[in-house]
Parts: C-alpha cells; structure tokens; sequence
C-alpha cells in the first residue's frame, strides 16, 4: 500500500438556512497523513539542507543570558542536527561582511566534522563588520541545487540579527530558490532584523519564518530542534489543494490554521478551478485549512458545493492523487448546531486578522486605533479561555506599554504577530 494523505471534511454549521440571497459559510478539511513504510507510516525522504548562518559582531552579544548569541545559536544547531537522519546532507554557509562556505554537502553520518565545523563558525576568514544576508543566501543556493531534485526536500535554513545589505537581490534569491522547488525558512534573532524583509522571504520561497526572542535563553534550541524535526520527517512535496466550486459557490479565501495560520495564494487555470500550494507534510502531522465560502439560497436538502482533491509527490517526481471528495451541505429551514472544533479555528483566524490591524495601526502611530485593537485582541482571548493565555496576555502588554509610554517597543511587536500566526494547541474532539 502507497503512502497516502486521509482528507476530512466538516462544515462549521451540520445544517444552514439562507435567509437572504446568500449567507457566509465555512468548511474545514484536515490533511493526515497516512499509508504504510518505515515503522508502519509514510516514510521520510531525504534532506538536502543548508544552514546560513550570520557571524557579525551583533552575535557576540550575550542580551543578559551571560551567553553570546552566536553560542547559543552553535549549540542549538548541534542538537538539532541528532534529529536528522544518517543520508540527510548539510552544507554550512557563515556571513557577515562577506560570505563563505565553510562545509559543502556532508552527510549527516560524518556528524563530527559537521559539528566541528559549527563549533569552530567564528574562527573562519568572514569579516564580522556587516550584514550580507544576500552572500551568504547566494552561496547556500548554488550548493543546494547540485543536490536538488526527485526523492529529495531541498531546504535553506538562514539566521540572522540584523537588517541585511543587498535586500531586492535577497528578494530575487527567494524567488530563484521557489523556481528550483528550494524553501526558505528564515529565523530573525533579537529586533534589529527587518521583519518586512523575512516576511516577504519566506512568502516568496512558499516557506516561513521564526522570531527568536533573544533574553530566553533555550529559544534557540528549541526553535532549531522543531524545525530540524519536521524537516526530517517530511513524507510529501509540492501537495496541493484543487477546488471546484459548482456554480453559484464562491470560495472567497483559503487559510492555513494548523500548524500555523496563515492565508494561502491561490490560482485559476481554468474557470471553477482553483489551485492552493500547500507545501510539504510530515508523516506524522496533520494539517488543517478552513475554506471561506458563499452560499447561494436553494431549496432545502443535501447539496454537494465543491469536489475537492489533494495532490502530492513522494519524492518520485510523479503525482499522486487523493481522488476526487465531495463537499456537501445540507440546508434546512433553521441554523444547525455549530462545530465547535471549526469555530475554535475560526476563532483562532480572527484573532490573526486583528493582530494585521494592531501591525498596521502601531506603523501608522494611531495610537487610538491600537488601544481599540489590542482590547479587542485581549477580549477575544479571554473568551477563548486558557489557550489563548499569551495572546491575551501580550495584548495586556501592548495596551500597558500604550499608556506608561505612548508607543509599543518592538519586542513586544514581534511576539505578538508570532503568537497570533501560530495555532495553540487545542484538546482533539
């Protein structure tokens, strides 16, 4: 039996009524991956991974963990490396005013030289007197793509502190690694790194991004050792999400919401069909997505309102297919019950959706607009209860550094927007 990925279906409501001409509704589909491989499960493919990470003069700081952040950083790749599989290759790229790459392709099985390599980062020839995001990038991207290719993720893993040179030629990078199926996953360390910038970075590469808060001192490991994790047990590429609308149907958005949120572009190659890149899947972790729709007013029964399909690679370079699955709803003359499994994702995309506005309101220095906000923020938090406990609470924190000093410090920025992109755990019904 092929690895495969198990779609389910369920709307937010087990019946709706129309009143109007048309009603909002909400669908959410669970991606879980299934099938039968190494251990009874889908089996992982091969990494080709590249770590880039910044040496600048920045890094020797120690933000009050009486430990420099370039130590830290050293020590929680290491351990992240242990979650990596023996035939997984790492190549290391150092940069600050410069760029060099101080470890080609290895395998994982010469553990020691690659460690020696990351314990010995800062005695290599790399001037510490700037920033050159876009060398070190350059440099990781020509050794990932000798490797790239079928049976294979491809991943280039950059961290930095600071706000880089060359940053339209990073952009230009981003886009080059995504033609060569090469994602990003960009990790800023401390605030002076230009938020804008790893954003679009990660969006562009279809990868994501981290905020390292620098005055926890085990962030770091913990941060690397989940992303090398999932990294290693990657099971699907360049899955994808097909929808076909029957007439009348209009899917107005598709977001992300586990594990993290986030919305997702979609294309149209042909009319009633659309396209969602969803990236990769781990073998032993599902993902789920909630589809923003209209429903038109019909008679009451059961009516199917999209076919959705799910398609994928194993690492053969050949497709695999869900089949087609239908999406169905039932009308009926009053509201059905709500599903509280979807309206907690739901309630988990609003809160989202206020932080863009908090982000927006703080840019422009409306500081009405973000007392509004982040009192919204904190009492849509407190009314989801206890897991949304730090979204609430970094609410409270932006409502008390508005009025002790007028403005929100950056830190506090940060966190925010990445509590509010990241889904919490919530009890499986």
């Amino acid at each position: 039996m092929a690895a495969k990925i198990h779609v389910e279906r369920m709307m937010h409501r087990s019946s709706i009524a129309v009143a109007g001409e048309s009603a909002a509704s909400y669908a959410l589909i669970k991606l879980i991956p299934s099938g039968l491989g190494a251990g009874g499960a889908s089996k992982p493919m091969g990494l080709n991974l590249a770590l880039v990470l910044d040496v600048s003069g920045s890094m020797y700081e120690e933000d009050g963990t009486n430990i420099p952040r370039l130590k830290r950083v050293q020590d929680a790749a290491i351990a992240a490396i242990q979650k990596l599989k023996p035939d997984d290759t790492m190549t290391i790229v150092a940069f600050a005013h410069n760029a060099l790459t101080l470890l080609p392709p290895t395998t994982i099985a010469e553990k020691d030289k690659i460690e020696d390599v990351i314990r010995k980062i800062d005695m290599f020839d790399v001037d510490p007197g700037g920033t050159a995001m876009n060398d070190g990038m350059r440099l990781a991207l020509d050794e990932i793509e000798k490797l790239a290719g079928p049976g294979r993720l491809s991943q280039i893993v950059v961290l930095t502190d600071g706000e880089t040179s060359g940053e339209q030629d990073c952009r230009t990078l981003a886009e080059r690694a995504a033609k060569s199926k090469i994602h990003l996953t960009l990790m800023g360390v401390g605030i002076d790194w230009k938020a804008n910038l790893i954003k679009d970075l990660a969006k562009l590469s279809e990868g994501k991004w981290y905020y390292i808060d620098v005055n926890q001192a085990a962030e770091a490991e913990r941060i690397f050792v989940e992303e090398f994790e999932q990294l290693a047990a990657t099971a699907f590429m360049d899955v994808e999400m097909h929808l076909r609308p029957m007439k009348d149907i209009k899917v107005k958005r598709i977001r992300q919401v586990v594990p993290e949120i986030k919305e997702l572009q979609t294309a149209e190659p042909e009319e009633r069909h659309m396209v969602a890149k969803l990236g990769t899947l781990q073998k032993d972790q599902s993902s789920r997505f909630v589809l923003d729709l209209s429903l038109p007013k019909r008679p009451d029964g059961k009516y199917v309102i999209a076919q959705l399909e799910v398609t994928y690679d194993l690492g053969t370079g050949v497709r695999e297919s869900s089949g087609p699955i239908p999406i169905e709803v039932t009308y009926t003359p009053t509201q059905g019950y709500v599903n509280a499994e979807v309206m907690k994702h739901i309630d988990e995309v609003q809160i989202f959706e206020l932080n863009a506005n908090l982000q927006k309101a703080i840019a422009t220095d409306n500081k009405q607009e973000v007392q509004r906000v982040a009192e919204q923020i904190e009492q849509k938090g407190q009314l989801m209860g206890p897991r949304a406990a730090k979204k609430t609470m970094l609410a409270k924190q932006v409502l008390q550094e508005l009025n002790a000093g007028g403005r929100v410090s950056k830190k506090t920025q940060l966190a925010m927007e990445d509590s509010a992109r990241m889904a919490e755990e919530m009890p499986s019904n």
